[in-house]
């Protein structure tokens, strides 16, 4: 196998565009180890995210708006786990049965291109759920987050990236011949190639870096608060009934907010709402944690083809490409432990699903 690899390397010197179908050399223990983890990773991230989508579909607690983008982020990572860890096993093992394989080379870039970027998209839209809910009224969370306007935004997200993988499609892929070997071609140094490349970055910097941390600071911010003011209103609220609150049913189970009250608890609530103002339950406190959690893995892993992308400027190679999109691919079959390890209302769901209770 070394022998073969270097021989494709002295080859390089008569076509030096051969480089971009070199895989990246790697011991015999590693490669088994990458695609043993592409195994594991498909068979967690398959049975993972369909029982995280069934469970939203099938438990009517989890039925909330924001559990609405926990559902469609499952159906990318489920995308992810069954169309482009496979490819990527089978490339780590023979990169030429990719890079030659028009269907399968064209399947590696069309699912990565439109999945990680519907993943992030849906990462702000979690953000922007969990800000709205813990900093805006309850009349304002509604309006925003209800089943017609999020129908009609996951519904953009999906389009604008299907259509712009299309014109990918149409535009950037193609073949090259080189020493008698047809191989698929992702042309990133035209104009529309180089666009891409940019407006990938700028949109990867900006939210992974600016606007969702922005966000959960924000979000953080205010739980700091809420938890500040726990200790002083404790003792005025131990014979007071439990007052409805701002709360997302993905922990909790209850339908979202509400804010009414019935005319007759007007007065009084008015009085305990004033008590505990800016109070937040635990519950909310916990989810927002793993809501964080799941993006910081997210950016984790996404982080290593982010900074290649801007370092390099010839483009990135088949094999290096591959290489960065292992941690990726294992990131969306690890989404599904974490709701499953936090959140006592997917754990039923989950063993009801799989008749274990």
């Amino acid at each position: 196998m070394n022998n073969t690899l270097h021989t494709k390397i002295a080859q390089t010197t008569q076509d030096p565009y051969y480089a971009f179908y070199l895989p990246v050399p790697l011991p015999p223990l590693v490669t088994a180890i990458c695609v043993s983890m592409c195994f594991i990773g498909f068979c967690v991230g398959a049975v993972g995210n369909t029982l995280v989508i069934l469970a939203i579909i099938k438990n009517r607690k989890l039925r909330t708006s924001a559990n609405a983008f926990l559902a469609s982020l499952a159906v990318a990572d489920l995308g992810t786990c069954v169309l482009v860890l496979p490819i990527i096993a089978t490339a780590f093992l023979s990169l030429d049965v990719v890079t030659t394989n028009q269907l399968l080379c064209r399947m590696l870039y069309h699912t990565t291109f439109t999945f990680s970027p519907v993943s992030i998209q849906h990462l702000i839209l979690i953000a922007a759920n969990r800000y709205t809910l813990i900093n805006k009224t309850p009349q304002t969370y509604t309006r925003i987050f209800n089943r017609r306007s999020i129908k009609i935004i996951l519904t953009c997200v999906w389009t604008a990236n299907i259509v712009l993988n299309i014109s990918m499609a149409i535009f950037s892929y193609g073949t090259k011949q080189i020493f008698d070997k047809e191989y698929c071609r992702l042309e990133q140094n035209d104009v529309l190639g180089i666009v891409f490349r940019l407006l990938t970055m700028l949109y990867t910097f900006l939210s992974c870096y600016v606007i969702i941390p922005i966000l959960y600071l924000l979000i953080f911010w205010t739980v700091r608060k809420s938890q500040l003011r726990v200790a002083p209103n404790r003792p005025r609220e131990c014979n007071v009934p439990s007052v409805p609150t701002v709360s997302n049913s993905t922990t909790n189970g209850a339908d979202e907010p509400s804010g009414l009250m019935s005319r007759t608890d007007q007065t009084t609530g008015l009085r305990r709402r004033r008590r505990t103002r800016g109070l937040l339950s635990p519950s909310e406190v916990k989810l927002t944690k793993v809501n964080f959690f799941i993006f910081l893995t997210n950016v984790l892993f996404l982080s290593p083809l982010f900074f290649l992308l801007v370092i390099s400027r010839e483009g990135l190679s088949h094999g290096t490409f591959v290489l960065v999109l292992l941690p990726i691919g294992m990131n969306s079959s690890t989404n599904p432990l974490v709701y499953c390890g936090f959140n006592r209302n997917f754990r039923m769901a989950f063993k009801s699903l799989v008749k274990l209770q």
